[in-house]
């Protein structure tokens, strides 16, 4: 399996709909840090060898998870801030998901349990990570993923795993295009998907829309047209002078979710800066 598809399934394993060790209203401390400082400092290290000189396309998919772990939200949570998708885990927390995957309430308990557990311990292990030996940290926040797919494994069938790969796949697409979830990690690296292809499906992509937009204009003129059918004629006439020639609102729809979507180098809700 492909680093980044083992890195997707890690993300999903260690997802949980529980929050635990938030920031105390008593003291400075932020997630599992005892200081907005500490914080930035760690997450400082982790960027800087994500997207420094460096770094490397591995190390950048990771951040989102080790944010979540620092801020002690369930892992999932950084990429649902920004405009991404959440936890794969995180689907479970609906009745409707849990009973397409035939999970009983007692696994999804313990499911829950053991999740916040490998949180926990992953906090703990993120703590003594060097961020300077960037080749050692791969290996480290992989024995972390190891681990963590170990324990999950003897909750979750493998047929629950895939079938909830499979949602969340359609979760996705639910927000993203198609040619946005494939060429993104870590699906993009499933796929095998090259730098030329990524190139030329987002410019067919642009083909499609314009293809889609025009049979979209096509079959709203005729549901007008049928709309109208129900007036008087001297009604329908007028009606049809008041809207006039058809004019091609371009681009609209996407500038709109161009606007909607937060940069993940943004400031995250709630005030805590994530550098």
């Amino acid at each position: 399996m492909k680093f980044a598809g083992i890195l997707s399934l890690t993300i999903m394993l260690l997802s949980s709909s529980i929050v635990w060790g938030q920031k105390n209203a008593d003291d400075d401390s932020v997630g599992i840090f005892s200081s907005q400082a500490e914080y930035s400092r760690f997450m400082g290290e982790a960027k800087r060898a994500a997207y420094g000189e460096d770094g490397n396309a591995e190390l950048r998919a990771m951040i989102p998870m080790l944010n979540d772990i620092a801020l002690a939200k369930p892992v999932g949570w950084t990429a649902e801030e920004y405009g991404a998708t959440g936890s794969t885990l995180g689907l479970l927390s609906n009745k409707n998901i849990r009973q397409e995957l035939e999970m009983v309430d007692g696994q999804y308990k313990e499911l829950q349990d053991l999740s916040q557990q490998i949180q926990r311990r992953s906090a703990d292990q993120i703590r003594q990570l060097d961020f300077s030996d960037r080749e050692n940290l791969v290996v480290e926040i992989n024995k972390i993923r190891e681990q963590a797919i170990k324990d999950m494994n003897s909750v979750l069938l493998p047929h629950q795993l895939d079938r909830l790969r499979q949602i969340r796949m359609q979760a996705l697409l639910q927000r993203q295009s198609l040619v946005d979830v494939i060429t993104s990690e870590p699906v993009k690296s499933d796929l095998n998907v090259t730098e030329q292809q990524e190139k030329e499906l987002k410019d067919f992509e642009k083909v499609v829309r314009e293809d889609l937009a025009k049979e979209i204009a096509k079959l709203q003129e005729k549901a007008r047209d049928r709309l109208l059918s129900k007036l008087e004629p001297g009604q329908k006439k007028q009606a049809k002078e008041m809207i006039g020639e058809a004019f091609a609102f371009q681009n609209q729809d996407s500038n709109k979710n161009n606007r909607k979507r937060k940069t993940f180098k943004a400031k995250p809700k709630g005030g805590k800066t994530f550098k």
